[in-house]
């Protein structure tokens, strides 16, 4: 017998003979090396070798014609920043290759090198604060003026992935989880941390949540179909955007008018079969010369969802979304934008809770922003943002339990409750960028949050035979949740890059907070809070590039873990402590980045690891010896500490003119550094891989796509938590236009797999295979 085949046969009998955990551990072994081969072909792709040129010239300003030191020159991954005299030089690998200007308050623009002007006039286009601003055009980009990743999901792939919520869409992206609570209320995780612990805003303004127990929290309330961009930042928490940073930024960008003057709008619709519904909307937008105005409306109407088991009953909803925006340039380098959205859900389904329902759910916001572009030679631009935002959340539980009577005699219990809660969002921010020299930019500032919540929460007991005979008299409980909190952060802050040579460049900022709460009856309480980040980033060549960064951030305690009083479920009072400490965070990584802009279409890879330590972590603990009216209490705590790490990894690489692959991976290590234990809602190790092929007109495209997870047996036992097992789903789907209309049509869950991810409710199940069908016609 050849040695090979003995070798095989051996390893035959010991994958046969091992257990199952074994089996799963070495498969994923094997995983994570083709894992690692794919992520290394992109390398191979551009070892072609090409002669390299160099391209020279001046960028300044279309409306003053002043130089503008500092933008960003880039082609095919050689990237350089012209001086303080607008002076620049950069490599190109041949005539036909794009040379890329960038720079913050300007359009960017791309030129072939073959067509370089000596000049290169840039447009002005006034820094708003409704976006992170991002450089490069790459999937993985980095904030501007620091060293922190930012990862886009841009409107083309919100439109074409599966799922009615916002968070399903923005599933597989690098280091991002799905947690999904039903058809409504899907939350995104980051790293493994979700909640407040992540900032949600939606163009720039905080959304703070309005249910007790943050039902609504994240973003439950933003149409997929009013989305532009999904900003994602990542990593060590930013100076720019306070309290909430300690697992990163989502910033959602809603759509935008078109830049060519005249009408512009859009029809839109869309249906599934495993999220039985339908959505409808339609956009106009207008724009004349120096003034623009938008307009969009869209609702939805959804059953419950179906899973391979069948229907799940209560996860029905219908919402809809109105929104306007109205924009005047008083000049070129001016811009003064009014928005307001409107959003509204009613009968809400909730299965990852038996009996709840959401009747009412209710956002409404309204945000004057103002931009200016300067141009002086220290500073470049001036922006400032007002906003305030309401949400209003009314919930309803109805739940029966078993009991048995002090004679042994079953009875019942049903417990109704009717819970109204509202919060308010307020702040102000206003932010400067400097350019002290030709190779540096420091944004300067300050913002103010105000977060005002009020709410009160009924429950009524009534005690009831096994029959249905009634047994005692109803008892009516009245508790005041939210005795009107309010939770304020002032901070000033300051982040700044300086390009020290063409390939080093380091960043770093500084924020200095002064946080404050108070509720009706209680004493004002305050603290002081300083964090910031440090970071370097290094061109290596040959496509290469690093970076390392170091942030601390904060989290304020919400108004139910401060002074809330709520009954749940579990039979237990939640009661809040006024006298809270801030959660803090130490948050390190380290990238290694390549792409090529030669090939098919090109290659990237990126490989991040990551360690994020908590301290102060606020979590509820039994209460000893307290009761209110016979119920135990638990109440909240700075009680433990905590680390996550692990490692994220992404490729994207052109295999021919017309298919395309790309890939994620990440895993998470969580654990309780008090009692040593798994942490709760740790992810397990997930990861995609999906084929696009584009057969001519770029409108088609067919895409195939598998995403899988490992089996979570590492638990958090005191939270409840079970072990779940690995899964893996096919995703198909693709696009044509017919006429003026797009369609999408695609299929979730090809083959009907059933399976539950570790960070869903216990028993909820994901749906089954799922057909859907979007439309698009412009207007």
């Amino acid at each position: 017998m050849r040695p090979s085949a003995v070798g095989e046969a051996r390893l035959a009998r010991w994958f046969h003979c091992a257990d199952p955990v074994t089996r799963w551990r070495f498969r994923a072994r094997v995983s994570l090396v083709a894992f690692a081969v794919f992520l290394l072909v992109p390398l191979a792709s551009s070892l072609d070798a090409q002669s390299v040129e160099r391209r020279t010239g001046t960028v300044q300003a279309a409306d003053s014609r002043l130089p503008l030191s500092g933008a960003l020159v880039g082609s095919g991954g050689f990237f350089s920043y012209a001086d303080s005299s607008g002076r620049f030089s950069v490599r190109v690998m041949s005539d036909t290759a794009l040379v890329t200007f960038q720079r913050l308050g300007y359009r960017t623009l791309a030129v072939a090198a073959n067509v370089l002007p000596s000049i290169v006039a840039l447009v002005p286009q006034p820094t708003m604060l409704d976006v992170i601003a991002v450089s490069g055009a790459s999937a993985n980009d980095l904030g501007e003026g620091s060293a922190l990743a930012t990862s886009l999901v841009r409107r083309a792939e919100v439109a074409t992935r599966g799922g009615s919520s916002l968070a399903e869409r923005m599933e597989g992206v690098e280091g991002v989880s799905l947690q999904r609570m039903g058809e409504w209320g899907s939350r995104a995780l980051l790293r493994g941390l979700g909640g407040e612990r992540v900032t949600v805003m939606v163009d720039g303004a905080r959304v703070n949540r309005a249910c007790t127990f943050g039902m609504d929290q994240g973003l439950s309330t933003v149409d997929p179909a009013t989305v532009e961009r999904v900003e994602v930042l990542s990593g060590p928490g930013s100076t720019l955007y306070g309290s909430g940073n300690i697992g990163g930024v989502i910033n959602v960008v809603t759509r935008r008018p078109s830049s060519a003057d005249g009408w512009h709008g859009e029809l839109r619709a869309g249906g599934a079969s495993a999220v039985p519904g339908a959505s409808l909307g339609a956009s106009v937008a207008l724009r004349r010369s120096r003034f623009d105005a938008t307009a969009t409306i869209d609702a939805s109407d959804y059953s419950d969802y179906r899973t391979p088991d069948g229907r799940v009953a209560g996860s029905a909803y219908r919402d809809g979304t109105a929104a306007f925006t109205l924009g005047v340039a008083p000049t070129p380098g001016q811009r003064l934008a009014l928005s307001s959205t409107l959003y509204e859900g009613r009968d809400i389904g909730w299965p990852a809770m038996v009996g709840a329902m959401i009747p009412s759910e209710k956002r409404n916001s309204l945000a004057l922003d103002y931009g200016w572009q300067v141009g002086h030679r220290l500073v470049d631009a001036l922006s400032a943002r007002t906003f305030i935002q309401r949400l209003d959340h009314h919930m309803t539980i109805d739940m029966t339990m078993p009991m048995t009577s002090s004679m042994g005699m079953p009875m019942s219990m049903r417990s109704q409750t009717d819970a109204r809660s509202h919060s308010i969002t307020s702040g102000a921010r206003m932010q400067a960028r400097l350019i002290p020299t030709a190779r540096s930019r420091v944004d300067v500032g300050a913002d103010l949050t105000l977060w005002d919540a009020e709410a009160t929460r009924w429950n009524e007991t009534q005690r009831m035979t096994s029959t249905g005979g009634a047994s005692g008299t109803p008892s009516t409980l009245v508790l005041r949740t939210w005795p009107g909190v309010r939770v304020s952060d002032l901070g000033l802050f300051s982040q700044g890059e300086l390009a020290i040579t063409d390939r080093f460049s380091t960043t770093a900022g500084l924020r200095v907070d002064r946080a404050g709460r108070r509720a009706d009856a209680q004493a004002s309480v305050s603290d002081w809070i300083t964090t910031g980040n440090v970071g370097t980033r290094m061109t290596l060549g040959g496509g290469f590039d690093a970076r390392a960064s170091l942030g601390w951030g904060y989290r304020i305690a919400d108004p139910t873990e401060l002074y809330g009083l709520a009954l749940r479920p579990d039979g237990f009072l939640y009661r809040g402590t006024p006298t809270l400490l801030p959660e803090t965070n130490r948050n390190v990584e380290a990238t290694l980045s390549y792409r090529a802009r030669d090939g098919w279409g090109g290659a990237g890879a990126s490989v991040t690891v990551f360690r994020n330590d908590l301290t102060n972590l606020i979590a509820p603990r039994l209460a000893i010896g307290d009761s209110v009216n016979g119920r135990p209490i638990r109440e909240y705590a700075n009680v433990s500490e905590a680390r996550l790490q692990g490692v994220s990894a992404s490729t994207e690489m052109g295999l021919s003119r017309r298919l395309k692959a790309r890939s994620t991976l990440t895993y998470v290590h969580g654990e309780n550094q008090v009692t040593h234990s798994p942490l709760a809602t740790t992810p397990p190790i997930e990861g995609s891989l999906a084929f696009r092929l584009t057969p001519g007109a770029r409108e088609r495209w067919i895409e195939l796509e598998g995403r899988a997870a490992g089996r979570q047996d590492r638990i958090a036992l005191d939270a409840g938590e079970q072990v779940a097992s690995g899964y893996g789903v096919l995703n198909l789907r693709g696009a044509f236009s017919v006429t003026t209309v797009q369609a999408t049509v695609g299929i979730d869950n090809v083959l009907n797999h059933r399976y539950r991810a570790h960070v869903d409710p216990l028993r909820l199940l994901r749906p089954g295979r799922n057909v859907f069908v979007r439309l698009t016609r412009p207007l």
